[in-house]
């Protein structure tokens, strides 16, 4: 059995813009254009709600994962 190919997600938007630049379909270019966004946007959340949680998480929760304060 083969093992699939992992990508991390936050490259997902810097190679979807390189594609759309590549591409000669101007309907692929949108649909790789409208990935790039809909990643970066998703990443934005993603480290929003990491901040907030380190922010106005449970103090215990902090002890847990190495932090102190």
């Amino acid at each position: 059995m083969t093992v699939p190919p992992t990508y991390n997600f936050n490259d997902l938007g810097p190679q979807a813009q390189m594609m759309s630049r590549n591409c000669n379909n101007d309907r692929m270019a949108m649909i790789l254009q409208y990935v790039a966004v809909g990643s970066m946007i998703i990443m934005a959340g993603v480290a929003a709600s990491q901040v907030l949680r380190d922010a106005f998480g449970p103090p215990e929760h902090r002890r847990r994962n190495g932090r102190s304060r």
